[in-house]
């Protein structure tokens, strides 16, 4: 049997309420796509007395004076970039995600200085989410295709995690390799569903992704395992 069989949709998930942004909630969130090679925008000013008019170049980043030191004597507007940062620039897609963590330590007396020190990046409200990417319905197209999908079913890839469909969704993955931080709770960087994981579905999501990045396991994940372990079987 695999974990669809240990679980009906229903176990999957429960109700909550969107404004709650609890651990387990789906929520949509832009989640960029990694490149092996960081893709550079190298802007600069078009002429030298405008600073809202620029000029770029979109390239990769190898070149051996990629993020060192250089003259940036000429600021752009809406950027501010230190002498030795550059702009990435990425593809991105708005993606269903589940929160993993929030309540990142935030101390009132240090938001104070900081503020004064004009370093409020270095405490923040953050929460960690998981994206999670749809499997391929045809012989062809984007998704995950369905030999990957169905050993996932069976949790055979510690960085996979698999989710019935929920509301407007097709089937997902939920990836543990693509762990994103979100900044804030601004409705542009994420939107809560009324959706939640089910708490037995959450401290098995929860286990995966610590046996993905640590290798333990835990007697939950270690009991699943050994009821879907004889489910899969080679074409």
């Amino acid at each position: 049997m695999s974990i669809t069989q240990l679980y009906t949709n229903d176990e999957f998930y429960t109700s909550t309420d969107p404004k709650d942004f609890k651990i387990g909630q789906i929520c949509w969130v832009p989640i960029p796509n990694p490149d092996p090679i960081p893709r550079i925008l190298d802007v600069q000013r078009n002429t030298p007395e405008e600073h809202e008019e620029v000029k770029f170049e979109l390239r990769l980043a190898n070149q051996r004076t990629d993020f060192k030191t250089r003259d940036r004597s000429l600021p752009i507007k809406y950027l501010n970039m230190r002498s030795n940062e550059e702009l990435l620039a990425q593809t991105c897609k708005k993606r269903p995600s589940i929160i993993l963590a929030t309540g990142a330590e935030c101390y009132p007396d240090i938001a104070s200085i900081l503020r004064q020190k004009g370093k409020k990046h270095q405490q923040q409200d953050c929460i960690f989410v998981i994206p999670c990417y749809s499997v391929q319905i045809e012989e062809y197209g984007p998704g995950f295709i369905q030999p990957i999908v169905e050993r996932t079913k069976c949790l055979m890839y510690r960085q996979f995690f698999y989710l019935p469909l929920w509301n407007r969704t097709k089937d997902l993955i939920a990836r543990f390799d693509r762990v994103q931080v979100v900044i804030d709770r601004s409705p542009a960087s994420i939107e809560p569903t009324d959706v939640c994981l089910s708490e037995e579905i959450f401290n098995l999501f929860l286990s995966m992704f610590l046996f993905c990045i640590s290798g333990k396991t835990n007697e939950l994940l270690e009991d699943v395992k050994e009821l879907v372990r004889e489910a899969y079987s080679e074409e």
